[in-house]
């Protein structure tokens, strides 16, 4: 077992296989790390065979590789704009969130919302 994962966790695919998937889909090494959520680095140390492929990383690219056209590439990281109809919907959804009664939840359930009214705060600030 390495850090501590079973056998089971890992892929079955080596990096040829990784990176005939990546070309298959007509992808950069940079467009699938952004579309896959890692590091550029992190993905090339996959590819290279340095780190063992996980499995979700497989069904992800997998998934990549048969979604053609409508594959979720990440083009312009860290910008974009809001439309005033997606920030009103996000506006009231956050005061539905503030508003709702937290005396009937648990420590947990409270924290969650909490959590999400202070992510969505920010992604906000971040796009508009």
């Amino acid at each position: 077992m390495q850090n501590g994962r079973g056998k089971s966790k890992y892929s079955s695919w080596n990096p040829d296989d990784l990176t005939r998937f990546r070309q298959g889909a007509e992808l950069s090494r940079r467009e699938i790390a952004d579309s896959l959520g890692v590091s550029y680095r992190m993905y090339c140390y996959y590819e290279s065979g340095h780190t063992k492929i996980d499995l979700p990383l497989e069904y992800a690219v997998r998934w990549l590789a048969k979604s053609g056209k409508d594959k979720p590439v990440v083009e312009n990281k860290g910008q974009g704009t809001l439309t005033p109809f997606q920030k009103e919907r996000i506006d009231r959804l956050l005061a539905a969130i503030q508003n709702y009664p937290t005396s009937n939840l648990d420590e947990k359930g409270q924290k969650i919302l909490s959590q999400c009214v202070n992510e969505i705060s920010t992604l906000v600030d971040v796009v508009a």
